[in-house]
């Protein structure tokens, strides 16, 4: 009679990962062709809308720069960290069924809806900035590469505790839920995603420096673009201190929700 073979806590964790993961692209993809590229044109159209409204049709003008390449820079920050914020604060209440196996945790989950984003976001700058490439000769690779990607890893902890915090908030009260969504659209104003930031008088600055979505756009722009002048406000330190700071408040409120429902 053979032993069964047991499976240490890293290949359960892995199994359960990629199954949550093909989970996830089956129910936003679908089984037809017809959802694969529905998920990949409607955020598609929410970048590209932007880029061809502001950067051509109303030839808008960012000095030394090209206006479509300076848009990309700042909405592909703001969308990643608007979607996984949205994802994890949603994906706690509709995900409750899979709870029930007792492999799969509600980390887990959080994980894997953080990671589909970033496929799909970063899916989403390549086909535009191939595009815009291709089509208008803009040149999209950043400058300082490794930098700019590990940016990006950054924002995506920044945006994954922020959105385990709301998603902790919402459980408690869950009409703050819509108070949240509306939230977004005043911070992708005051973060400098449309408009060059550094136009604005310093005491606007001072005050919009309190944003740390503001400090991530300029330094995706500062890492991305050839001699771009970013504001006296930016803060590395604001940067990487807020994903920390959130991160660990954000995994703090999961570990005493997790602690509470044992206990009771």
């Amino acid at each position: 009679m053979q032993p069964i073979p047991v499976r240490t806590p890293y290949q359960v964790q892995k199994d359960v990962l990629y199954a949550l993961l093909l989970r996830e692209f089956s129910a936003r993809f679908g089984r037809s062709r017809v959802g694969f590229f529905w998920v990949l044109i409607e955020p598609i159209a929410h970048v590209a809308f932007p880029v061809l409204m502001f950067g051509f049709i109303l030839d808008r003008h960012v000095t030394g720069y090209d206006y479509p390449v300076f848009l990309l820079y700042g909405l592909l920050p703001y969308f990643l960290f608007r979607s996984i914020c949205v994802q994890t604060m949603e994906g706690v209440n509709t995900s409750r069924g899979l709870l029930s196996y007792r492999p799969v945790h509600l980390i887990d989950v959080i994980f894997t809806k953080a990671i589909f984003t970033l496929c799909l976001e970063s899916m989403l700058f390549l086909i535009i900035g191939a595009g815009l490439t291709v089509f208008f000769g803009y040149a999209l690779v950043p400058v300082q590469p490794v930098e700019w990607l590990l940016l990006m890893l950054g924002l995506v902890g920044f945006a994954l505790g922020l959105g385990m915090i709301f998603a902790a908030m919402t459980s408690f009260a869950p009409d703050v839920r819509a108070v949240i969504r509306v939230s977004f659209l005043p911070l992708y104003l005051a973060s400098g995603v449309m408009l060059p930031v550094s136009r604005f008088p310093s005491e606007w600055l001072d005050v919009l420096a309190w944003n740390p979505l503001l400090h991530w756009v300029e330094a995706s722009r500062a890492l991305g673009l050839p001699h771009y002048q970013s504001i006296a406000q930016l803060s590395y330190h604001v940067v990487f201190f807020s994903a920390a700071v959130t991160l660990f408040f954000g995994l703090s409120l999961y570990r005493l929700r997790r602690l509470s429902r044992v206990t009771t």
